[in-house]
């Protein structure tokens, strides 16, 4: 593995197993792939409403997008323990190839119940793509530089995140639904090529592949935590549960409230969309760059987050314009992008390296899982209250999502594990900083 030694003599005191250029070059690729998952999440939730309709499954909206959900867990759980045996690259080009197929089948589906299947196929690659490309970051780029790292990967969403749904809703109106699917893996190819250097250096974890038969009380111990609501990891994942369902419960509302009940075309409809990812970019710039506690930032990214939440409700009030309404949801694009790299930066320091795939997963389980159940949650009261208070509807389930934001920022405080704590993944200490903390901010806020 000449990248490793490569890096390791070049780089010797920032670590990594690749030399600084190649560490650009795998920045490049992944900063490219990420664009491409961000154009196609966008472009999806932008076309939907309109596949729905021409496939005469409105009432199954909200499934194509609860089905990926809940389809990236089983992704997310094969994942965790394959890449800490295997490295990170088996599930990498594994949850690639599921998820482009499923991108193939659901843009030539004939039926919504076919639509649905691709976008199944769709979420179990998303979700085991999702825990390796994070350990690939680990496996890759030194610790300090992994802030940026993650920032870098906000600032992939700003060019599709500008362009991104108006393209989709032109393409959508102009050229058909499908090619919303269709365009993403044949763009995809040119990506992946850059990445080959962390694929190489990602076939095995730090210490080579973990043997079989290893341990298993991982899971067991962080589900434990998640559920007595302890300190440490176990609040990391609820905090991590709490935004995801905030988020993504109001996202699918908007460009249906939009269309339907302000009457605004796809395009249009979409280009609101972009208004998150401005926001979302800034904060996770504002976060690799370093400043304040990991508390600090997750403390105002997740009570921004509520209040762009409850102020996109604004948009079923008929006086209001629609400008004005969907300004605030630049702010819950700001709390995500401080929220978002701050507990993925936690998980992967106080996860040993050898089971930071297991440590990712539980994360990522959690976002996915509270994503699925804010999804068909949301469809199903939006639809039961509508016939009654019509648009208000909109409003409840908003407010709703808002709860669950200001909920997460009363829990930051207990993302410090007790003093003294040892880690629930391999029963070692925790790093002297986290140790020997003295107040809920004592875990610094790295930055290069």
């Amino acid at each position: 593995m000449t990248g490793a030694s490569a890096g390791g003599a070049a780089d010797g005191s920032r670590g990594g197993l690749l030399a600084e250029r190649a560490q650009r070059t795998v920045l490049i690729g992944m900063v490219a792939y990420v664009a491409l998952g961000a154009f196609e999440s966008l472009a999806v939730s932008t076309a939907m409403p309109t596949v729905a309709a021409e496939l005469d499954g409105l009432r199954l909206y909200t499934l194509a997008f609860a089905t990926g959900s809940a389809a990236g867990v089983v992704g997310m759980l094969v994942a965790g323990r394959w890449t800490d045996r295997r490295g990170p690259t088996p599930p990498l080009l594994a949850g690639i190839s599921l998820f482009l197929v499923g991108l193939l089948v659901a843009g030539l589906a004939p039926s919504m119940p076919v639509l649905l299947a691709g976008r199944t196929v769709q979420g179990a690659g998303s979700g085991i793509e999702g825990v390796a490309i994070f350990v690939l970051v680990a496996r890759v780029f030194p610790e300090a530089r992994r802030p940026k790292v993650f920032a870098w990967f906000a600032a992939a969403w700003v060019v599709p995140g500008v362009v991104g749904p108006l393209l989709a809703g032109a393409m959508t109106q102009y050229l058909g639904w499908r090619w919303v699917f269709l365009a993403v893996p044949v763009l995809a190819v040119p990506a992946l090529l850059t990445l080959r250097p962390a694929l190489a250096a990602g076939r095995t974890g730090p210490h080579g592949p973990v043997a079989d038969g290893g341990d298993t009380t991982p899971w067991r111990d962080v589900a434990g935590q998640v559920l007595r609501g302890a300190r440490g990891l176990g609040t990391v994942v609820l905090v991590r549960a709490l935004v995801a369902a905030a988020f993504v419960g109001a996202q699918v509302l908007l460009p249906l409230a939009l269309t339907r009940e302000r009457g605004l075309a796809p395009a249009l409809a979409g280009a609101v969309l972009t208004l998150h990812v401005l926001g979302w970019s800034a904060g996770s710039w504002a976060r690799g760059r370093g400043g304040p506690s990991h508390a600090g930032f997750l403390r105002v990214g997740c009570a921004s987050l509520a209040l762009g939440t409850a102020g996109v409700a604004l948009l079923v009030v008929p006086g209001v314009p629609v400008v004005a309404a969907a300004a605030p949801w630049v702010l819950s694009g700001l709390g995500m992008g401080l929220v978002f790299p701050t507990l993925n930066l936690l998980v992967l320091e106080l996860a040993p390296s050898s089971a930071q795939g297991v440590s990712m997963s539980v994360l990522q389980v959690a976002d996915a899982t509270a994503s699925a159940l804010a999804l068909t949650g949301t469809g199903a009261l939006l639809w039961a209250l509508h016939d009654r208070v019509g648009a208000a509807a909109y409003a409840v389930c908003l407010g709703l999502a808002a709860a669950l934001a200001l909920t997460a920022t009363a829990l930051v405080g207990r993302t410090r594990p007790a003093a003294g704590a040892r880690s629930v993944t391999n029963s070692v200490d925790f790093p002297s900083g986290v140790r020997d903390a003295a107040d809920e901010d004592a875990i610094p806020a790295r930055s290069s």
